[in-house]
């Protein structure tokens, strides 16, 4: 099949969706499918190139708060959707209503992956975009054949899902990660608490520095917090930028590692003893670093959220904790680490956190009548 992707934001972009996206497409050009993906173009990337099996066309834009304004996009698409047969939109994502409206007017067949949806909550400038993107997001959804969902938790508490149940599909995100366990990485605490994703206002990494007091009078100095991922030039938040003072009265329990590429975060899970997703919002709507933690022997604590929690509750292999309240937080990321092993061992269903899967189920939904 000829497959157009569309998103935002993609390779060399690190999030949960380009990540997403590019795993997709790069297993579905493994399968002998014809991969092109339609994004914005961020300095230094080029306007086109291969990668992965899969041809990346990149539009030239400006960025607003945690979107990016095409102007050229709704003509440039026309191609694109032309060349498919199967558009996938990744949403949130305003160009996708170029995307969905050229799908329809050619007759091509439409999936919407939905990834999460603004609220008005946040930053300002998350604010403007929730209220400008819901109806032209209402569209995609109403011009889609189907919508893929990551779970039944957290459609049904999606403003834009239950309006559409009908045409709703559930699938896993594809989590590709191998375990490996002779990493050598020298550790000095008995304990490593770990966090993998950007530093950003809606990943509540504030109720981390708040509990480590805690921390310190449970463990004493004999444990770490290793943050992975993005902290500056953070696609649409400067929150490092307010938030370095508080993390610079806590170097010696801090690790600041910054971005790291996919293919070794594997090296660094297998170091972790407890991996904790705080997030405070819903933007965040699974975690897929949480099953990848799981998936190299590492237990999670997670925030009760809708999606968030279904990785846990699914395999056993954590907590889930209050979004409100620090001292639940402190006091499940405590019990995990304590009980690692038991975890560990009644942990359930891990097989099913397979990228393979995922791609299979897509290609039935992608499929031609």
């Amino acid at each position: 099949m000829k497959i157009l992707i569309g998103l935002t934001y993609y390779w060399p972009n690190i999030s949960g969706v380009s990540v997403y996206a590019q795993l997709l497409a790069e297993e579905l050009a493994n399968k002998n499918h014809k991969i092109r993906v339609i994004c914005a173009k961020s300095p230094p990337d080029p306007l086109f190139e291969q990668r992965g099996g899969a041809e990346i066309f990149r539009i030239k834009g400006l960025p607003i708060g945690k979107g990016f304004i095409m102007p050229s996009y709704w003509y440039k698409s026309i191609k694109q959707v032309r060349w498919a047969e199967v558009i996938n939109c990744h949403l949130p994502s305003i160009e996708s209503f170029w995307l969905a409206l050229w799908g329809k007017v050619f007759g091509k067949k439409v999936v919407v992956t939905h990834h999460c949806e603004f609220m008005l909550t946040g930053l300002l400038s998350n604010k403007l975009i929730a209220i400008l993107s819901w109806p032209i997001h209402f569209f995609v959804y109403l011009w889609a054949d189907k919508i893929i969902a990551y779970t039944e938790d957290y459609a049904n508490n999606s403003s834009f899902l239950k309006i559409f149940k009908n045409k709703l599909v559930f699938i896993l995100p594809p989590i590709k990660i191998n375990k490996i366990s002779n990493f050598q990485f020298p550790i000095s605490k008995k304990y490593i608490i770990g966090y993998v994703g950007r530093i950003a206002w809606e990943k509540g990494l504030d109720r981390l520095i708040e509990i480590i007091p805690k921390f310190k009078k449970e463990f004493s100095e004999d444990f770490e917090m290793w943050w992975i991922g993005p902290y500056k030039n953070v696609q649409g938040d400067n929150y490092y930028e307010n938030f370095q003072f508080l993390i610079s009265n806590f170097q010696k329990e801090i690790k600041l590692i910054g971005p790291i590429e996919h293919d070794n975060l594997n090296k660094y899970y297998a170091k972790m003893d407890c991996l904790v997703l705080p997030s405070t919002d819903n933007l965040e709507t699974f975690g897929i670093v949480q099953a990848e933690a799981m998936l190299c022997g590492v237990p999670v604590v997670a925030s009760n959220l809708p999606g968030v929690r279904v990785p846990i509750t699914m395999t056993g292999m954590g907590e889930v904790a209050s979004i409100t309240d620090n001292n639940d937080l402190a006091n499940k990321i405590i019990k995990v680490l304590k009980n690692r092993n038991k975890y560990i061992k009644n942990a359930k269903n891990l097989e099913l956190f397979d990228y393979k899967k995922t791609v299979d189920e897509y290609e039935k939904v992608f499929r031609i009548d």
